[in-house]
C-alpha cells in the first residue's frame, strides 16, 4: 500500500502510498507508529527483505505490522540467535540490564534460561515474539491516530472577502485554519512565502487545486417535466433493458452524453435514458452539490435523480415482458443515487439494478436490487476519499486474493494482526479467544462489503476515475452482455453471415 515513509517529527510518521497521498500515524509508542513491532533494525537483511520502506532512529519502517512481526521472526531463526539462548536476546535489547531482562523473557513463556531456542517449540516461539514485542512498547496506549491527510479540493474566492477553502468534499476553512492544519499535518499542501513575507497556500505535485465561485443559483434545482428533461441516445428496441445513465462531477452535457453513447455502442445501439447532470461555472454546481449531500443535506438534483428512476421502472412496466432496469452510475453519480434510492419505496427499489464505477459512496448491500454492484479502480481516488472505510477492506481483500489466498485465510490474517495489535496476554486460550472473535467480526464486515469489487488499474495510469477508463468499460460491457435480452441480440446465423460478407468484400 505505501511506498515510502519518513519520520516528520518525534511523534509522527508520514507514509506516502503509490498514488501519491500522505497519510500519517501519530501518537503512541514508536514501534506502532513504525509498524514494527519488534524494532528490528533497518539496515539488517531482515528488514529489506520483508518489505522496509523507511527508517527512524535507526528502526525498520513497514506499510503493515505483520511486515515487522515477519522480520522480528526471521532474525529469531537467523544463526546468531537461532543456536543462542535467551540471554543473547536479553543482551541485544537490554545490554545494561541483560540478566533482568532474560529472566522476565523465560519466565513469560516460560522455559529454562539456559534453552536455546533452536529447541523452542512453535507455541514457546510465538510467545517468544510477543514477550519481545510487548517489551517494545507494541501496545495502545490511547493516544494514537491514523489517516489519510485529506487535500484541498477548491478555492473558493468570495469577492471582495477573504478567500476560503474546500477540504475534501464537505469542509470549508478560512485561509488561516488552511493554513495552521498544513503546519499541525491535518492537510495535504504546501505553504509558499514570498519576497514580501506574503504566505500563499499550494498542492503538492500530482494535484492541482480548482479556483471556484458558487453563486447562489449554482445548485437551484432544475425546471420542467422529467420526461422532457431526459437526454436520450440510441433507438429504442423492442425487450431491450431499460437503460439509464448518471454522470459524475464536472461532466458537460457533451461529456454525459458521450458516456451514454458507450452504453448505447455496447448494446448495439439501444436506447439509454441520461439524467442530466450537467457542470456549471467550472464545476461550482458539482461542487457545492457535493458538499451538500456529504453533509447530509439533500440537493435538488436528488428528487430529480428520484423521479428519474421511477421514469425508467414505468418504462419497464408499459412492457408485457417488464425488462429490468440497469442504471449505470458514475462519480457522483454514485452518491446522487445513493439519496435517490432513500426517497422510494422498498418495492421500488428492489426493482432497479444500480452498478457504480468510481463511485464518491459505496451502494450498501440490500439498498436495491441484489444484483446492484460497486466497482472500483485500485487507483481511484475518488472511491477512496468517498468511501474510506469500505474501501481500505475491499482493495485489502482485493491484494489478499491476488495473493492466493481465501476468504477464509484474508479474515485470519486481519484477525492476526488485530491479535498483535491488541492483545496483551501471551496465554493461549485468551489467544483463541479473542482470534475467534475477531473472525467472527471480519466475517460479517465481508458481508458488508461483498458488492463491492476492486478492479485492476491500468499500470500506466496512477489516478484511474473517468468512466471511459478501460477497467471501468470492461465491466459496462460485461454487464450488458449479461443482461440484454437474447430476444434483441443478432442470431449467431446472422453473424456468421454478416462476416462471411466481410471476408467476401475483401
Amino acid at each position: 500500500m505505501y511506498r515510502i515513509a519518513c519520520p516528520q517529527d518525534e511523534k509522527t510518521i508520514l507514509y506516502f502510498d503509490k498514488c501519491g497521498n500522505k497519510h500519517i500515524r501519530r501518537g503512541g509508542n514508536l514501534s506502532w507508529r513504525i509498524n514494527n513491532p519488534g524494532l528490528v533494525k533497518s539496515h539488517s537483511h531482515f528488514a529489506r527483505s520483508n518489505g522496509s520502506i523507511g527508517s527512524c532512529h535507526g528502526f525498520a519502517i513497514f506499510s503493515y505490522p505483520e511486515q515487522g512481526h515477519k522480520a522480528l521472526s526471521a532474525w529469531l531463526h537467523s544463526k546468531k540467535y537461532y543456536n543462542a539462548t535467551v540471554q543473547a536476546i536479553a543482551e541485544h535489547y537490554h545490554p545494561k540490564n541483560t540478566d533482568a531482562f532474560a529472566a522476565k523473557l523465560s519466565s513469560c513463556i516460560p522455559v529454562p534460561i539456559e534453552k536455546k531456542l533452536k529447541s523452542f517449540t512453535d507455541i514457546e516461539l510465538q510467545k517468544l515474539l510477543k514477550v519481545i514485542e510487548k517489551s517494545c512498547g507494541y501496545e495502545l496506549i490511547g493516544n494514537e491516530e491514523t489517516c489519510v491527510l485529506p487535500k484541498i479540493t477548491a478555492k473558493i474566492e468570495n469577492g471582495d472577502l477573504e478567500d476560503t477553502y474546500l477540504i475534501g468534499t464537505d469542509l470549508v476553512l478560512s485561509k488561516k485554519e488552511a493554513m495552521e492544519w498544513v503546519k499541525t499535518n491535518r492537510l495535504d499542501a504546501v505553504i509558499v512565502r514570498h519576497k514580501n513575507d506574503s504566505e500563499h497556500l499550494r498542492s503538492r505535485p500530482s494535484h492541482c487545486i480548482w479556483n471556484v465561485q458558487i453563486p447562489e443559483e449554482a445548485i437551484s434545482p432544475i425546471q420542467g417535466e422529467i420526461e422532457t428533461l431526459v437526454r436520450t441516445v440510441g433507438k429504442k428496441k423492442s425487450g431491450q433493458c431499460i437503460w439509464g445513465f448518471i454522470n459524475g462531477i464536472l461532466n458537460s452535457r457533451e461529456g454525459a452524453l458521450e458516456s451514454a453513447e458507450l452504453i448505447s455502442v455496447y448494446a448495439n445501439e439501444e436506447e439509454v435514458l441520461s439524467l442530466p447532470n450537467d457542470s456549471l461555472i467550472l464545476g461550482a454546481k458539482d461542487v457545492g452539490v457535493c458538499i451538500s449531500l456529504k453533509i447530509g443535506i439533500d440537493a435538488p438534483i436528488v428528487s430529480w435523480a428520484a423521479k428519474f428512476l421511477r421514469y425508467l421502472l414505468a418504462l419497464s412496466n408499459k412492457e408485457d415482458s417488464q425488462p429490468p432496469v440497469i442504471v449505470f452510475a458514475h462519480s457522483q453519480g454514485a452518491i446522487i443515487s445513493e439519496h435517490a434510492l432513500k426517497l422510494l419505496n422498498i418495492n421500488e427499489r428492489q426493482k432497479i439494478r444500480i452498478f457504480t464505477f468510481g463511485g464518491g459512496s459505496f451502494l450498501e448491500v440490500d439498498s436495491c436490487h441484489p444484483d446492484s454492484h460497486n466497482f472500483a479502480s485500485e487507483n481511484d481516488l475518488v472511491s477512496s476519499m468517498g468511501s474510506p472505510y469500505f474501501q481500505s477492506l475491499a482493495v485489502h481483500r482485493y491484494l489478499g486474493i491476488k495473493e492466493g489466498l481465501s476468504q477464509g485465510a484474508i479474515i485470519k490474517r486481519w484477525a492476526l494482526d488485530d491479535a498483535l495489535l491488541y492483545l496483551d496476554s501471551v496465554d493461549a486460550h485468551v489467544f483463541e479467544s479473542f482470534m475467534s472473535q475477531r473472525m467472527s467480526h471480519y466475517e460479517s464486515i465481508m458481508k458488508r462489503i461483498s458488492n463491492i469489487t476492486i478492479l485492476d488499474p491500468d499500470p500506466n495510469c496512477y489516478v484511474e476515475h473517468q468512466f471511459c477508463r478501460e477497467c471501468y468499460q470492461n465491466e459496462v460491457k460485461r454487464l450488458i452482455e449479461k443482461y440484454r435480452s437474447p430476444s434483441v441480440r443478432p442470431s449467431l446465423a446472422a453473424k456468421i453471415e454478416e462476416k462471411e460478407e466481410e471476408l467476401l468484400y475483401v
